[in-house]
């Protein structure tokens, strides 16, 4: 389809999206509706930064997980520089969550990129003079951790103010679709760019160093949309308002329950493909470790891609449900293959169900909550995201003396089990196909009294 119909126009950010199964009436729905955000340009220059930005993170956990195996030859270290990083977002957080409701998000996205920069730029130059220890990596992954806190809330919480409201899962759908696509090419060239001799590990960081500067570049095109959050409040109780605003809306406790489940049942495995690609279970180094992180970036962007069409026919709840069984089933056929050709499609469902799962959680996310509130309720959000390398960690070590393989089975079988749990159990989950809006509570409800410290 063509997108000459152009927008340099950003909605206003009073009232809540809002997102049903069918779509409005004049909307455009299913496969043409997910590429309507393109035609407004301020949308567009965010997604190409954002593209950009997919690529150097994706790039660069393929160089930094390969390179700390490479130097220590232990899954515990996988997990020790994960750990690093998701240290900060669990310290962090909240606070970077408050401070993106009560800033301008554009300078805040700027300030974070440059801050990215520094840090990828850094690896190269450690790498590139022949001094690199694994203390520095988890140094550098937890300054990026750092800086993650505040430039996600920001991010995010800024992508629904650049579009209409009846928008909001196509431009999620294109944001993720972005980072799946990435996925397809990032890793494998970051796997082959680091068998070259010629441009190596050192070459490899130096390109994600570049493309943190397009990121800056593409970022400071887009308009700034002003602060949404004016309260002059102090900062410790905007926090405690986004925390009361959250406990408030059972739905919004229930997406977050979901997200938690995929990302510490279902997400460790990603950060383990080091030790599938390499002696002890297929050897094929890390050209065969980009293949595979390919094989599930190509799942992830036909998943990213196809989600609304799918919500659109069959119930954003139902294809959230099935998404996740398809997760679970795929991770446990994943630790039973014993041969590199057959993990790759299944590499390739598991991008497909888990991209798919996500993208109708985070949808909600925002379709249930008030705009001067997504800064602070995306890094609750976030939370869960900063749980899994806090949870990689003892699944790494564990892996080391019982084995990868049974280990990303077990975690298959304990999402199938938590997923049927809350199913059975969980009354909201069966309404999420008939959800319309969530009422907004009043101002009194979670904001502090003058009285209250």
């Amino acid at each position: 389809m063509g997108f000459s119909q152009e927008s340099d126009s950003a909605p206003s950010p009073e009232g809540a999206p809002v997102w049903t199964a069918g779509g409005d009436e004049g909307e455009e729905t299913g496969w043409t509706g997910t590429f309507a955000p393109l035609r407004n340009r301020q949308f567009r220059m965010y997604w190409l930064g954002m593209l950009a930005y997919f690529m150097a993170m994706n790039m660069g956990a393929i160089a930094r997980s390969f390179l700390a195996y490479d130097l220590t030859g232990r899954a515990a270290a996988l997990g020790l520089v994960s750990l690093s990083w998701g240290i900060p977002m669990v310290l962090f957080s909240i606070y970077g969550g408050a401070i993106a409701d009560h800033s301008d998000k554009r300078k805040l996205t700027l300030v974070s990129q440059a801050c990215l920069f520094a840090t990828a730029f850094t690896a190269a130059v450690l790498v590139h003079t022949g001094v690199i220890r694994i203390w520095q990596i988890a140094l550098l992954a937890f300054v990026e951790g750092t800086v993650f806190s505040f430039a996600i809330p920001a991010r995010m919480a800024w992508l629904p103010e650049l579009v209409k409201g009846d928008e909001l899962m196509s431009s999620m759908a294109l944001s993720n679709g972005a980072m799946q696509a990435t996925r397809v090419v990032g890793p494998a060239l970051a796997g082959g760019l680091i068998a070259l001799p010629i441009f190596g590990m050192r070459g490899t960081f130096y390109l994600v160093s570049l493309c943190y500067v397009i990121v800056f570049i593409c970022m400071s095109r887009v308009r700034s949309t002003g602060v949404s959050d004016t309260d002059r409040m102090p900062l410790a109780s905007r926090m405690m308002a986004g925390l009361r605003y959250m406990a408030a809306h059972d739905y919004l406790m229930l997406l977050l329950v979901l997200a938690l489940l995929l990302v510490v049942l279902g997400t460790p495995f990603q950060i383990m493909l080091p030790v599938f690609a390499g002696k002890e279970v297929y050897d094929v180094g890390s050209v065969g470790l980009g293949v595979m992180a390919t094989c599930a970036g190509v799942g992830a962007t036909i998943g990213a891609f196809m989600v609304r069409s799918w919500a659109d026919s069959f119930g954003r709840g139902r294809v959230q449900f099935m998404a996740g069984l398809g997760f679970g089933i795929g991770l446990f056929l994943f630790g039973l293959a014993d041969r590199f050709y057959f993990a790759l499609p299944i590499l390739a469902l598991l991008g497909l169900t888990s991209t798919s799962y996500m993208v109708i959680n985070n949808t909600m996310v925002f379709a249930c909550s008030e705009p001067r509130f997504h800064g602070r309720v995306m890094a609750v959000y976030m939370l869960t995201w900063s749980v899994m390398p806090v949870a990689a960690m003892p699944i790494a070590a564990l892996a080391d003396v019982v084995g990868v393989q049974r280990i990303v089975s077990g975690l298959g079988l304990s999402l199938l089990l938590a997923l049927a749990a809350i199913r059975l159990f969980y009354g909201s989950y069966g309404r999420l196909d008939s959800l319309e809006t969530v009422p907004s509570l009043k101002l009194e409800e979670v904001e502090p009294s003058e009285s209250e410290p």
